[in-house]
């Protein structure tokens, strides 16, 4: 497994090995705190057992320790993601950072794409609002409980069929059991892994076009297809030609850009109608949630940046020998590529070794590590983010 493969919507990633920390505790300390946390241990070990026989709250926990992401390559089979291309004018091309006014400017010259992304999501959302309706009416959830499991998965394949926003709002709502029910939570989740790739002859038009020479130049080896695919690219295995090393590329989806920033346009307008109305506005701001939403989507669209960012977090995380960084390739990365370390091993919410519980409490200090000491931190938590290297398998 490839360090893009696991974290292909992060600024950086990071991987943790089998070894454990060393730790220097006192012998009075460790001495006078072993039964309070043995005693501790213990109530957790009961509260989990309890929590155990409440179906709502053990999909809940599976969720949240992320259990449900799905691994399954073929999946998303046959689900197509619509995008809407939009073809450059002369002097008037999209800014490739968030500027809403420069967004309102430039979509309303663009009426056509305007219509055409409302009608895509309105012919793809509206049945299935449709029938949501109908459930209600006619109570049909309350007569067949698992209508609500189709439905979130009908909800799932919508979200990603209409692209990334949708895709970055339904993996938000995934961990939300305040918003959603336990049920659709761990369908929602799937969203976090596997959604349908592209052409591998654009994504090596585009590796030829952002890094200015042919594949086959660049690379001696490269896996004809993708090993995994996102909402924003899809990452190839490959070997540079110029050092033998064995790296991840990650390609941006075409169109993406250009996709994102019509729907934050969009989403931007509909906020800005919802101000006209104070029982709405005054519980929540939407257009200024929007727009910080907005300029962190806008930077992760940029790979020059994730590769900036993944140097400083190699360099940031060296005073934790147990923490694995990828090595970035700044040579061979552009806005729309990026080229790092390949590293084997298995997601940590996916692993059976005995020493997961171990590197959980590692991922604690190393986030602890990067908040309060760096300033500097890992921006996708979820538990398909975390991997255990392969060297002690």
């Amino acid at each position: 497994m490839c360090a893009l493969c696991a974290s292909l919507a992060t600024v950086e990633a990071f991987f943790v090995n089998s070894r454990h920390p060393a730790t220097m505790v006192g012998r009075t300390s460790l001495s006078s705190t072993k039964p309070r946390v043995q005693d501790a241990s213990s109530v957790l070990q009961d509260m989990r057992a309890e929590m155990a026989k409440d179906e709502n709250a053990n999909l809940v926990m599976q969720a949240l320790r992320g259990a449900n992401i799905n691994d399954d390559d073929t999946a998303m089979a046959g689900l197509q993601m619509r995008l809407v291309d939009i073809a450059p004018q002369e002097n008037d091309a999209l800014l490739t950072v968030y500027n809403p006014t420069a967004l309102k400017a430039f979509f309303s010259k663009r009426p056509r794409a305007v219509l055409t992304r409302i009608f895509q999501v309105t012919s793809v959302g509206g049945g299935f609002f449709f029938n949501i309706v109908l459930d209600k009416l006619l109570g049909r959830l309350e007569r067949n409980p698992d209508l609500e499991v189709e439905r979130a998965a009908e909800l799932r394949d919508l979200i990603t069929s209409l692209g990334p926003f949708y895709i970055k709002i339904g993996q938000a709502l995934s961990i939300r059991p305040d918003i959603l029910s336990p049920r659709s939570m761990v369908e929602l989740q799937k969203l976090c892994d596997k959604v349908p790739s592209y052409d591998s002859k654009i994504a090596f038009a585009t590796i030829e076009k952002e890094l200015g020479k042919p594949v086959d130049e660049l690379f001696s080896k490269i896996t004809p297809e993708p090993v995994a695919a996102a909402s924003l690219g899809q990452v190839y295995k490959a070997t540079l030609r110029e050092t033998g090393d064995i790296v991840a590329v990650k390609v941006q989806r075409p169109a993406v850009l250009e996709t994102v920033s019509l729907d934050l346009y969009l989403a931007r307008e509909v906020g800005m109608l919802l101000r006209n109305f104070p029982a709405l506005s005054s519980r929540l701001d939407a257009v200024a949630l929007l727009d910080e939403f907005a300029f962190r989507f806008y930077q992760e669209l940029d790979y020059v940046l994730e590769c900036e960012n993944g140097t400083r977090i190699k360099k940031d995380m060296a005073v934790l020998p147990m923490v694995v960084i990828p090595e970035n390739y700044p040579n061979y990365t552009s806005r729309r590529v990026h080229v790092a370390e390949w590293i084997d091993g298995e997601k940590l919410s996916s692993s059976k070794a005995d020493d997961v519980g171990a590197l959980v409490n590692l991922g604690v200090i190393t986030y602890l590590t990067q908040l309060l000491d760096r300033g500097f931190f890992h921006a996708d938590p979820h538990p398909g983010n975390m991997m255990r290297t392969t060297a002690s398998l």
